[in-house]
């Protein structure tokens, strides 16, 4: 067996792997443009209020969207063989749950928002429902799309996608529609990749629903579907704690500090929450080719993330109040905090696939619920405080969740915690000596620079100050350094 702590897995393989990642990298770079780029055009016309009552439609709606989108499908990604019958069964219970939880919410959505003095947000959340139906139509083409491997075509999906949303919502917003630009948004970008992923998936339902198909799908099926609701109601734990305890406009402010933090993290983790279920469901069967898999993927996003989420953390607090404008300034430090707290969340992509690739969907599912229990007690007990104590609820949560992850991976998968820890430390300790100096250096600068030159020397200084500490702390960089820059010289000689 390898040591994941030296280059490991078939080159080809990881040639393969790296380009797939590549691809999917693309995407998401363009996807974390376009994010970043809609909060800082969008906020100039509209209110906290507007993005608070675009949360409690997302709230509304989350549990049907966690039913519908993907807990179904992703036995499609995961098993070996698949038949006709497995992939219709998927796509009308995808479609028959997103209906069936619409019929729940149009009405119980207009009685809870009614009584608590939001009428507003009635017809918010009514649209909001027509996306669930959108993207549980979707979910099968671009499932099969991922089972073939082919990324390229999921990232040319994504990227037409959030570009013609981006390019409605600001219209919407130049019209002054206020969080219908939200809406609107969302509902252009998820009806693009329904149209493009059938197009590239040459893929319609061909029959009818199986219930013996389905029922034999139920036992992985219902570890991911447990995950997945978990996960949902965790990822939303704190816009619920901020709706509850602060009202639309606490809620809004707190939606577009995530929003910024959480378009950063998907830059990595993205890719990789992408690919990972069926590559590393190919080689679940040989558990040195999975640990090498598992060990680069956590590679990838360790090196590459950390120092971005780190960095981008030190100088959120000079760079957002002046990019989203006076009515929305007080995100900066919400945002920097919540994106130091997405380190945990970015290696977390890896871990629960893992398990979910070996069969044990219901202990990736117990690790998410660890993780919620942490979190809704933290959120108790700080959430009345203010937005920025939400986010450091959200913080402390991601660290002490992080060991029992490692376990929990260790106790699946066989990979072990100090394994796992050798992998990750080093570019952990690396990002947090770069992230130290960027936050000094930009104390000194920002008396006497502009946010935006201050911002532009903080990031330079600071990819820098990282690349030179990795190399000193990571001794795996340390050898494939040579490697990596003879590869480079062979391609452009």
């Amino acid at each position: 067996m390898n040591s994941p702590s030296a280059p490991m897995g078939r080159r080809g393989e990881r040639l393969d792997l790296l380009k797939k990642f590549g691809w999917t990298s693309l995407a998401s770079v363009f996807q974390m443009m376009t994010g970043i780029l809609s909060v800082v055009v969008l906020t100039r016309f509209l209110t906290p209020t507007d993005y608070g009552l675009f949360g409690l439609a997302i709230i509304a709606i989350a549990p049907g969207e966690a039913l519908a989108n993907g807990p179904f499908s992703s036995q499609l990604e995961q098993k070996s063989e698949i038949s006709d019958a497995d992939i219709n069964s998927v796509f009308w219970a995808n479609l028959a749950i997103a209906l069936v939880a619409a019929a729940i919410i149009l009405p119980l959505a207009g009685l809870i928002a009614h009584r608590s003095a939001l009428p507003e947000a009635v017809p918010v959340i009514w649209a909001a429902t027509g996306f669930m139906v959108l993207s549980a139509a979707g979910v099968v083409p671009i499932a099969l799309l991922r089972r073939r491997q082919m990324f390229r075509a999921v990232s040319q999906i994504n990227v037409t996608a959030a570009g013609i949303g981006l390019a409605a919502a600001i219209g919407l917003a130049l019209a002054g529609t206020g969080v219908w630009a939200l809406v609107g948004f969302e509902a252009v970008r998820r009806v693009v990749i329904l149209v493009t992923s059938y197009a590239k998936a040459r893929w319609l339902p061909n029959g009818g629903f199986s219930m013996a198909h389905f029922r034999a799908m139920l036992p992985f099926t219902t570890g991911v579907l447990m995950g997945q609701l978990v996960g949902r109601a965790d990822a939303l734990a704190p816009r619920a704690a901020a709706a509850i305890f602060l009202g639309p406009a606490g809620l809004g402010l707190l939606s577009v500090a995530i929003r910024v933090a959480d378009q950063i993290q998907s830059f990595v983790a993205t890719p990789i929450g992408a690919m990972a279920l069926p590559v590393l469901s190919s080689a679940a069967g040989d558990r040195s080719r999975l640990y090498a898999i598992m060990a680069d993927a956590w590679r990838m996003i360790s090196i590459t993330s950390f120092p971005m989420l780190v960095g981008l953390a030190a100088v959120a607090p000079i760079f957002l109040p002046v990019a989203v404008g006076e009515k929305f300034a007080d995100v900066g430090p919400v945002a920097a905090i919540i994106l130091l707290a997405n380190m945990r969340i970015v290696t977390s992509r890896v871990n629960i696939t893992a398990t979910q690739a070996v069969g044990k969907a219901y202990m990736a599912s117990a690790s998410i619920a660890v993780s919620f229990v942490a979190h809704v007690v933290l959120l108790a007990l700080l959430a009345r405080y203010g937005i920025v104590w939400i986010a450091v609820a959200v913080l402390l949560r991601s660290f002490i969740t992080w060991p029992i992850a490692g376990w929990i991976v260790k106790a699946t998968t066989g990979f072990g915690m100090m394994r796992q820890a050798r992998i990750m430390a080093p570019p952990f300790l690396a990002s947090l000596i770069m992230g130290g100096c960027v936050v000094e250096l930009g104390a000194l600068l920002g008396k006497a620079l502009s946010p935006f030159v201050t911002t532009g020397v903080l990031v330079v200084a600071g990819t820098l100050i990282y690349a030179l500490s990795i190399y000193l702390v990571d001794p795996w960089v340390r050898r494939a350094a040579p490697r990596f820059l003879k590869h480079l010289r062979e391609r452009y000689a």
